[in-house]
């Protein structure tokens, strides 16, 4: 094992807990300027964007963040081992200043795979994720909320979604809610196929595809153009395994309702339940904390909260080529 990685790594079922050296934060130096460098000027860790050259800016920053690299590296190795997520409880990143944090974080993105804008305007890859009013909430009702976040995949829209996502804690929730809740999604496979209700419901999510809506501000960027706004995919397919928006899916058939057979609804109910008896990983992620998540193979959800500071910074990004 690397210097970088403690010698305990502890396994949580498929959730894998590293240890790491959190001196690489010593880097912080070459990360700024690197980043200065590629992007022609100081920027913003809040507007950073889609590097041009993702292969690029990653060989520059492993060869001026080598500590760095090597964490990634171990992350990168346990996901190619079949983790459903990494969770890292201290990345070494307290006392900087935030948007030190948001340029630490993207360039650990980086160097895992390509990472994505996550909204279509300002084209920004970290997203500040802080609870908002209602009527503040520009793209996301859902991930600005403080109300629960029942397990669902991210992306559900994307004609291909994202493999990984991030999140690290700025600011832990204070109040005991905000717990991060996570589900191996072949292990809920594995618990359907059980039974005999279970393998019907794994046939008619993989064989019908059903009608999920595309906000406006993203149909362009996807190249939807059917006229009501409705994209049409399946639950369960072989990449990503699920695509689970439960609200999303209700909202498709309630506007479709020719899709909401009796055959659909048992089999969407069926995944519900399985998904409510079979508990994962629960745990609130710390200040400092990390967690990486396989979007395409694991559910992931949030318990409400009510501490208004709660400040969590989230990256997506896509795997490398093999």
């Amino acid at each position: 094992m690397s210097s970088a990685i403690a010698d305990s790594v502890k396994s949580i079922g498929s959730m894998i807990e590293l240890d790491v050296d959190q001196t690489w934060s010593m880097e912080n130096g070459s990360l700024r300027a690197t980043l200065a460098d590629y992007y022609g000027g100081d920027i913003s860790g809040a507007t950073l964007s889609p590097p041009r050259e993702p292969a690029d800016l990653r060989s520059r920053l492993r060869a001026s963040m080598p500590r760095l690299a090597t964490v990634t590296d171990q992350i990168q190795i346990e996901f190619d081992h079949g983790a459903c997520g990494v969770v890292i409880s201290q990345l070494g990143l307290a006392g900087l200043e935030v948007d030190d944090q948001r340029k630490a974080v993207f360039a650990l993105a980086v160097l895992l795979g390509d990472v994505t804008e996550t909204e279509p305007v300002d084209h920004r890859v970290v997203w500040d994720l802080r609870p908002r009013a209602e009527e503040l909430r520009k793209f996301s009702m859902f991930s600005e909320s403080d109300r629960e976040a029942a397990y669902h995949t991210d992306s559900t829209i994307v004609p291909i979604p994202e493999r990984f996502f991030l999140l690290y804690a700025i600011h832990a929730a204070r109040c005991g809610g905000g717990v991060s809740t996570l589900r191996d999604g072949r292990v809920v496979k594995a618990r359907l196929e059980e039974t005999s209700r279970g393998r019907t419901a794994v046939q008619v999510l993989t064989e019908t595809k059903l009608p999920l809506r595309i906000p406006k501000a993203f149909r362009k960027k996807y190249g939807y153009t059917e006229k009501d706004g409705y994209t049409y995919l399946p639950v369960m397919a072989d990449k990503p395994m699920w695509r689970w928006r439960k609200d999303k899916i209700e909202q498709g058939l309630a506007a479709h309702p020719e899709y909401a057979t009796p055959r659909v609804r048992e089999a969407l109910d069926t995944v519900a339940d399985v998904l409510a008896k079979h508990e994962g990983f629960r745990q609130v992620l710390p200040d400092d904390g990390l967690v990486i998540i396989d979007n395409h193979n694991s559910f992931h959800g949030r318990t409400a909260f009510t501490d208004p500071e709660r400040h969590l910074l989230r990256i997506r990004f896509n795997e490398l080529a093999a």
